[in-house]
């Protein structure tokens, strides 16, 4: 479920790159660029990678995915359309802070997962 999302525009009022955070059990974060069309993810853990040929309509139908876990395995990971390499990983800080923001924007009816 997406939870958070921001766009950060250029001068020229183009979407320079989006921020998006998840409430998913295997990804916490994503930052999408474009302009050169790659996907940073920040895993449950913090690691994070970028994908590379992501279009922006491919970003899309990602973000609308229901389940974005199982779009990532099923359509990013390991598909050599989207060539990955590993970036940095978030500080523990930085992962507790991504998982409050989650936390805080839960819904009331969802105590249960």
């Amino acid at each position: 479920m997406l939870v958070e999302r921001k766009e950060i525009k250029n001068e020229d009022n183009s979407i320079g790159y989006i921020e998006s955070v998840f409430k998913s059990d295997n990804i916490l974060k994503t930052t999408y660029f474009p302009a050169n069309q790659r996907l940073y993810i920040a895993f449950g853990r913090g690691d994070t990678y970028s994908y590379g040929n992501i279009s922006p309509e491919f970003y899309n139908e990602f973000e609308a995915a229901e389940s974005h876990g199982k779009f990532f395995y099923k359509k990013i990971n390991n598909n050599k359309s989207h060539p990955y390499r590993k970036e940095f990983t978030l500080y523990p800080t930085e992962v507790n802070e991504l998982k409050r923001i989650v936390e805080d924007n839960k819904p009331e009816e969802d105590d249960d997962e």
